[in-house]
């Protein structure tokens, strides 16, 4: 049996992201938690070279087992502050996040902060 992650390499190697990425999901269809760290490494590779399609990865709800922490972090570098908001869990790097309102949909934002705890949501008004 080939190596899924060496192939993945040799791809992204000759800089081939778009196939990479096809190559990677097609592997990891089914969710499963020893693949963890390939789902990270699809959406860090995306996150990086083509944002719009890792968020379209990570809007279509594929993965569960991914490094969310580490994809929150790249994701509000890539200016995907929304699905940074939706993988940060501590209160700091949320209300860091929060001031991005200029590029946030106003429904989602909404929605967002009905996710979040009074005492968290009051603390991320003050921010604003």
């Amino acid at each position: 049996p080939l190596e899924v992650n060496a192939i993945a390499d040799l791809f992204l190697q000759r800089n081939m992201v778009r196939e990479a990425t096809t190559f990677l999901l097609e592997v990891l269809k089914p969710d499963l938690e020893e693949h963890a760290m390939l789902q990270t490494k699809v959406l860090e590779i995306n996150l990086v070279a083509f944002p719009n399609v890792a968020d379209a990865i990570l809007a279509n709800g594929m993965f569960s087992h991914y490094d969310k922490p580490r994809i929150a972090q790249l994701a509000e570098k890539a200016g995907l502050y929304m699905r940074a908001l939706q993988h940060y869990t501590e209160l700091p790097d949320i209300k860091r996040v929060v001031v991005n309102t200029h590029a946030i949909e106003p429904q989602q934002f909404v929605e967002y902060f009905g996710t979040l705890s009074p005492e968290w949501a009051l603390e991320c008004l003050k921010e604003l």
